[in-house]
């Protein structure tokens, strides 16, 4: 895993501090959801007096958004491991969406409050989910670049393009959390189901 806060002795001190505090609050949030967990909470579960946390942050807004961007840095960095993995097509984009939506499902524990997370990342932090939505675009299409150049698939198997083909992924991702929220063994089956018939659309041979 690769973060600030978990990769080398270059990293500040304040940054470190800033990961601390966001890593509790992802803690918190998967565990009781946004409106439960207060500041208290948050300085709490990150071993620091609440007068710490707002030497960094005004407030649990801030704390949020803060969280989304320490787990879109390990997202990505597991999202590049799997581009960069050796394998065939299919298994690395089986190993691609397991670590974007796989992982961050992961991360929010049992999905009981992910509806109520969901509402506010997009109330007040959209640009930072935009952020994380553009990793898997970004290296979806880098994977589909590499593959094509390997002569593994052709797009023109399924007559679509990279962007309708990365966007129905992603859709198809979202909509496997629909209704109940499955376990997260559920869930990481539910998109290895979805890799594979997105991969044999475009597979050669």
């Amino acid at each position: 895993m690769s973060d600030r806060s978990e990769s080398s002795s270059s990293v500040s001190p304040e940054d470190a501090r800033i990961d601390q505090i966001a890593d509790a609050a992802l803690r918190l949030f998967a565990r009781y959801g946004y409106k439960r967990s207060s500041m208290d909470d948050i300085a709490k579960e990150a071993g620091l007096a609440k007068a710490t946390l707002y030497l960094h942050f005004k407030g649990k807004d801030d704390v949020f958004r803060a969280m989304l961007r320490l787990l879109a840095r390990r997202v990505e960095a597991h999202c590049r491991e799997a581009v960069a993995a050796e394998g065939a097509f299919p298994e690395r984009l089986a190993a691609l969406i397991q670590a974007h939506h796989g992982q961050a499902y992961a991360s929010f524990g049992t999905g009981e409050h992910l509806v109520e997370l969901k509402a506010v990342m997009n109330a007040i932090a959209t640009s930072e989910l935009q952020a994380f939505e553009q990793i898997f675009v970004r290296l979806a299409r880098q994977l589909l670049q590499q593959a094509e150049a390997r002569g593994e698939i052709a797009l023109s198997r399924a007559s679509v393009t990279a962007e309708d083909w990365v966007a129905g992924l992603m859709f198809a991702a979202a909509g496997a959390k629909t209704g109940a929220p499955p376990s997260c063994q559920a869930y990481a089956e539910r998109l290895a189901g979805i890799a594979h018939i997105f991969a044999a659309a475009v597979t050669i041979g």
